[in-house]
């Protein structure tokens, strides 16, 4: 008798502690929490607490009226769990979104209808009898069941299936997000159909005791633990995991010995060896993996790292953000790899922009000054030639040629400073050019003096027509203002195309200086030529190198890397 009355004052405790906790709960998250998920998971609660609120009515009834209205709540509150757990399962994997709407509303007045059964107990296919049993000082009923009940507790049950493929589902298909949490929701699951199925099967603890209410409310507390311990409710998991597949930018995650446990969509087409478990140096391609370290030790600093391969090279922003633990303890890593190879390339032509800023402040200061000066100094001579008694008209005339002759300069400063700033832009829209065509419209344009052209090229290359043009009008005045040419060749290489000269050529001290803007091995020079050359072929991704022609002249080569 002793074990008895301490069981069954347990019992009562366990339910009155399952109705106050679930109860407080389902107002907690009705209320504190906006989010649809949220809304599910109260709604399961209050049929819990329901549940147990009622077969407590049960336990403390004295077999009157009171405990028989206790016996049909607990009975419609049973259904409307199975429901509601239902309904929260849909919600929490996302198969809501394919299950028509109306199917709640169904369930719902189904179990409605199970209730007033209940009530009716027509013909007795509800239940039979009510037989009441001691339990401990309590007197406690337990119905006989009908044909009605053993129906309803088949289509619960056939809910409870549903929900657990629906689970097992979620936990195959979620990687490692959210899987633990799946895993232990249904496995609570599990336990109330066990106990619930042991209970109709009169396999008991106590000939009249159901522990499934108690269960039912542990199961709702374990899934609680699980939901708002870990702060998922404040995105439903399907949709984390969705903006997560689907993000834009390369994410992976790693645990806290830096081995992969999962990766989105956008991460497989540019990081190798995206296999579980496999450690972050073993991920691809080559120099990723290390970055991906240096970003994580260096936490909060910004780690930028290049890949190149087949295709054109991509720069990346990696970031990380640690996952701690309650100690501040990092047990994993986020990873995400931001590509930044527009903005990279904006801060290329942006430090071009200033470079040739500074150019142009360097010839105006210097290169301008010098022909404005000298024609300043003889503007005042030619003044003072005519402000004389008796006017030199000869010098006067002398001194207004030596004036043009600056201005001349001027102008030819100032369009080389034009061209420069046009040149430096990139090449977005290529076209096919014919190289020996251009080369010989470039030759009748510029300034060659008495030598002779050889057009021995017949390759088409992906250029700017007119800016190639400019390639070769400078390279062709270069030839003819700073050497001793007769012959200029334009030829074919198997990477691009040559141009070459029968000239003094170019000694090994100036090559490495000569495309620097304002550099000249002729005291005359502007140094402004080549390093256009530089700039128009850069702009188109090319690379020039200067060497010695077999005549022993200058030849500059340019290729397609």
């Amino acid at each position: 008798m002793g074990d008895d009355v301490l069981l069954s004052l347990f019992v009562v405790s366990l339910v009155v502690v399952a109705t106050v906790v679930s109860l407080v709960l389902a107002g907690y998250s009705w209320r504190s929490i906006e989010h649809p998920i949220s809304n599910s998971y109260a709604r399961l609660l209050a049929a819990d607490s329901l549940w147990a609120a009622c077969y407590l009515g049960m336990i403390l009834g004295d077999g009157g009226l009171f405990t028989r209205a206790a016996i049909v709540g607990q009975g419609f509150a049973a259904a409307l769990a199975g429901v509601t757990w239902f309904l929260f399962v849909i919600e929490y994997t996302g198969d809501s979104e394919w299950i028509p709407a109306g199917i709640g509303r169904l369930l719902y007045a189904e179990a409605v209808i199970y209730g007033l059964l209940r009530i009716v107990n027509p013909g007795g296919l509800v239940a039979s009898e009510v037989v009441y049993g001691e339990f401990g000082p309590f007197l406690l009923p337990a119905e006989v069941y009908g044909p009605i009940v053993y129906a309803q507790v088949g289509f619960v049950y056939l809910l409870l299936v549903v929900s657990f493929l629906l689970l097992g589902r979620f936990i195959r298909t979620t990687r490692s997000l959210y899987r633990y949490q799946a895993v232990a929701i249904l496995l609570t699951a599990v336990a109330v159909m066990v106990s619930t199925l042991l209970f109709v099967t009169r396999f008991r603890l106590h000939p009249q005791l159901d522990p499934t209410p108690v269960l039912f409310v542990f199961q709702a507390l374990i899934v609680g633990v699980a939901l708002y311990r870990y702060d998922f409710l404040k995105i439903a998991p399907v949709a984390a995991d969705r903006f997560f597949r689907e993000m834009a930018d390369p994410v992976v995650i790693l645990d806290g010995n830096r081995r992969l446990i999962d990766y989105n969509t956008a991460a497989e087409t540019i990081v190798d060896g995206l296999d579980p478990q496999r450690p972050v140096d073993a991920l691809g391609p080559e120099g990723l993996n290390g970055a991906i370290e240096e970003a994580i030790d260096a936490r909060d600093e910004r780690t930028e790292h290049t890949l190149t391969g087949e295709g054109p090279s991509r720069s990346y922003d990696i970031r990380v953000t640690p996952i701690d633990d309650q100690f501040g303890i990092a047990q994993g890593y986020v990873v995400a790899l931001r590509e930044i190879t527009e903005r990279k390339r904006r801060e290329r032509r942006l430090r071009e922009q200033n470079e040739r800023l500074e150019e142009f402040a360097d010839v105006v200061s210097h290169d301008l000054r010098n022909p404005l000066s000298a024609a300043a100094g003889w503007t005042e001579a030619v003044d003072g030639q005519l402000a004389a008694e008796e006017s030199d008209i000869e010098a006067a005339r002398a001194g207004l040629a030596r004036v043009e002759r600056s201005h001349e300069r001027m102008d030819e400063l100032i369009e080389m400073l034009l061209s420069l700033a046009r040149e430096g832009q990139t090449v977005d829209d290529p076209e096919p050019v014919p190289v020996g065509t251009t080369a010989t419209e470039a030759w009748e344009t510029a300034d060659t003096g008495e030598m002779e052209l050889v057009v021995e090229a017949d390759r088409t290359v992906s250029a700017d027509p007119t800016r190639l043009r400019q390639v070769f009008e400078n390279l062709f005045r270069n030839a003819n203002e700073h050497g001793t040419a007769t012959t200029v060749t334009v030829s074919d290489t198997p990477e691009g195309f040559v141009v070459e000269d029968d000239g003094e050529g170019i000694s090994a001290a100036d090559r490495e200086s000569l495309f620097e803007f304002g550099y000249s091995t002729d005291d005359d020079g502007t140094g402004i030529g080549l390093a256009v050359v530089k700039r128009i072929v850069d702009a188109h991704g090319w690379v020039v190198d200067v060497g010695e022609s077999d005549a022993g002249g200058a030849r500059f080569e340019i290729s397609q890397p």
